[in-house]
């Protein structure tokens, strides 16, 4: 019902949040500024481009143990903005953890607790829109953190998808989707952009702001592009 309302009045839906008295001084703030408007022109807008990494795929029972972004503004990335956040999950990593994400319990042991990596987050998240490469993982898990955290199902943001981006291009120009395609170093290397570490979550929020970047690029009249253009 809560997420119905969200959909059908967005900002009534925001507004009904700010009553909760458990909200942190990070994410009132967040949800006293209005998103932004879907005919805005991405030229004029800030992003937020954003990667987890996670013990796992499914949130109710994994952790997230490490967040990097990065932000576009006037659509050139801001190498200088980036930053990377260990997370402390109060829980032991599997050996795959560890051989996949090549981070330790000791190293995890001196991260940010959720609550405080998620103030960081929603202080980032202000005035900007998100963007991440496959929707599905960022955006649950921090629906799942802001549920344990402040009781709240589904926050209020405007999120990209580079992977959505691609598959509505591949729509519209071949009729059909090559999945095997979709991935985001497949992508860098269809769009001629060098090869990266994967598994890093700052290095994984540069190599999505750079494919962004690339897309846009190969975008008829990209100058008019505008939010509601790029979005599923």
């Amino acid at each position: 019902m809560k997420k119905l309302a969200y959909y059908l009045f967005p900002e009534y839906y925001q507004k009904s949040l700010l009553l909760k008295s458990n909200l942190s001084p990070a994410l009132r703030h967040y949800l006293n500024k209005p998103l932004i408007n879907k005919n805005t022109n991405i030229k004029d807008i800030e992003f937020l481009v954003l990667d987890f990494e996670t013990t796992g795929l499914h949130p109710a029972k994994e952790k997230i143990i490490s967040m990097g972004y990065t932000i576009i503004k006037d659509m050139h990335l801001l190498a200088g903005s980036s930053r990377h956040l260990l997370i402390n999950p109060k829980q032991s990593l599997t050996e795959e953890n560890v051989s996949i994400h090549q981070l330790t319990d000791d190293d995890l042991s001196q991260g940010f607790t959720l609550n405080d990596a998620m103030e960081q987050l929603f202080s980032e998240m202000q005035n900007r829109v998100i963007i991440v490469h496959f929707d599905n993982i960022e955006k649950r898990f921090i629906n799942c953190a802001c549920q344990k955290l402040y009781k709240i199902n589904c926050l209020p943001m405007m999120m990209l998808d580079t992977l959505k981006i691609e598959t509505k291009k591949m729509m519209n120009t071949k009729g059909y989707i090559q999945s095997e395609g979709l991935r985001l170093f497949s992508l860098r290397e269809k769009y001629n952009l060098p090869r990266y570490k994967a598994h890093n979550a700052m290095q994984d929020a540069i190599s999505t702001a750079e494919l962004f970047l690339a897309q846009v690029s190969h975008m008829s009249d990209s100058c008019s592009i505008k939010l509601k253009d790029l979005m599923s």
